[in-house]
């Protein structure tokens, strides 16, 4: 009878050599499968193709802006080209979504701002989890929020102006660009801090609620401190009466801060942030932070962010996961508890 074959090496130095040659073939497969699945062998190894920053709005916004001031910069450090991808959609819920389901390789990123927090409560049915699907790599900063009214109310400070409103409850309105948007929840907050009745009158764009303020359709606007609401003031259609900062801005050094005119607890800000499909590898994750922060502390960056106003404001990402979990609740909750939805 037939013994059957035994598979076994006939000398220890045949072996060795063919166990050798096994690892090796192993080692150079797992790394070209790596290089096709685009996971990077590591973190000095990254990026090794190019990388996608998704801007979840149309082009041309604060968001779309920064990514592309930053972009070419990280490019350049990194030695691959870097591509901003606009994914506007259902406010910003398209984009988001998309960079929630993309892998955490670190070749698909996210630059956005506060509104990402406000998501899942705005949109219940969208099943869209953003605390626990994205990883949040560094914050970018911020632009402060005015309080400020149209023409022809004239009150000496804000604490006169809460008088005026707690006055006549329901009698005077508010601009924002939209149910459930940046300025009705800011709005929302202030009406919170000066127990005041403010009616919602809802715009479809903060350009379009800026100009309905300056038009005297409305009566308070509680907006972004961009370049033209500043330029705004200065010129006389927009009275500020505060910006909601722990500090005065530069470009409105005789506007106070709300603590100083009398809503201490009253902070608001529109904040600008990197994000990852959660499951990124840590060392990744620091690797493009690092990387963040130093060009955020570029010169030529900071100039061109105080030209829109931003208060450079960098993080590591325990900082910014922290940060964005207690806004996260925050705005979950005022959403929840005022019944707000979104109107996209």
């Amino acid at each position: 009878m037939a013994r059957p074959p035994v598979f076994a090496a006939k000398s220890n130095h045949k072996g060795k050599s063919m166990s050798k040659t096994l690892v090796r073939l192993i080692g150079i497969a797992a790394f070209c499968g790596a290089a096709v699945l685009g996971w990077p062998a590591s973190a000095a190894d990254y990026p090794q193709r190019p990388v996608s920053i998704v801007v979840p709005t149309t082009p041309g916004g604060t968001a779309d802006i920064l990514a592309r001031l930053i972009g070419p910069r990280l490019a350049q450090r990194w030695g691959q080209a870097v591509v901003v991808e606009n994914k506007p959609g259902a406010g910003t819920l398209i984009g988001s979504d998309y960079v929630v389901r993309a892998k955490p390789d670190g070749y698909t990123l996210m630059l956005t701002f506060n509104e990402l927090a406000t998501l899942p409560a705005l949109n219940p049915n969208a099943k869209l989890d953003v605390e626990n699907g994205l990883a949040r790599i560094g914050k970018i900063g911020s632009l402060p929020v005015l309080i400020l009214t149209r023409p022809g109310i004239d009150d000496p400070d804000l604490r006169t102006l809460i008088e005026r409103f707690r006055a006549s409850p329901g009698r005077y309105t508010y601009a924002s660009n939209g149910s459930g948007s940046s300025l009705q929840l800011f709005s929302e907050i202030f009406k919170r801090e000066a127990g005041v009745d403010v009616m919602h009158v809802p715009y479809r764009g903060a350009l379009e609620a800026s100009m309905a303020a300056i038009g005297g359709e409305v009566d308070l606007l509680v907006q972004f401190a961009s370049g033209n609401v500043i330029n705004h003031v200065k010129g006389g259609k927009l009275r500020a009466y505060a910006v909601a900062s722990a500090q005065r801005l530069d470009a409105l050094p005789d506007v106070p801060t709300a603590a100083e005119a009398g809503l201490p607890e009253l902070r608001l800000e529109a904040w600008y942030g990197l994000f990852a499909p959660a499951g990124l590898p840590d060392d990744l994750k620091q690797k493009i932070n690092r990387d963040l922060n130093d060009v955020l502390a570029e010169p030529g960056i900071q100039e061109r962010l105080k030209g829109v106003n931003l208060l450079v404001q960098p993080s590591s990402p325990s900082q910014f996961d922290a940060f964005f979990r207690a806004e996260y609740a925050r705005w979950g909750a005022l959403i929840r508890t005022l019944g707000i939805k979104s109107s996209e």
